[in-house]
């Protein structure tokens, strides 16, 4: 995953504390575009996470963490949920049951649909 820049990630940060989450797609200049249909899926079971109360540069270290982690992957979805923050690498999925299917295979609680802008508990 190519490293986002740091108005990008100022960006997230604030649209993780204004509206609750994110999904962002990276290019390789370091910008990022919001997918507008499609589902957006973890990639990975694992947990990545900081306090809600930590400083943004807690959360830059984060990202900047599963960015190098999960180099090959060009997603990256946050969001925010009993003070904590977590950030996960993620692929969209364009159909509702293939989606479904991976999050499960994932052990995802949750896939999100980025059409509707919901939340699809698993």
């Amino acid at each position: 995953m190519d490293t986002l820049t740091t108005s990008a990630v100022a960006s997230l940060y604030d649209e993780l504390f204004l509206n609750g989450g994110f999904t962002i797609m990276i290019c390789p200049d370091g910008s990022a575009y919001v997918p507008a249909d499609g589902y957006a899926v973890s990639i990975t079971a694992t947990q990545h996470t900081v306090s809600a109360a930590a400083p943004f540069e807690a959360f830059a270290d984060l990202v900047r963490t599963v960015t190098t982690q999960y180099e090959n992957v060009v997603g990256l979805g946050g969001w925010l949920a009993d003070g904590v923050v977590y950030v996960d690498p993620v692929e969209i999925i364009p159909d509702r049951e293939p989606a479904i299917l991976a999050g499960k295979r994932r052990e995802q609680l949750a896939i999100f649909d980025l059409a509707a802008q919901t939340e699809i508990t698993l």
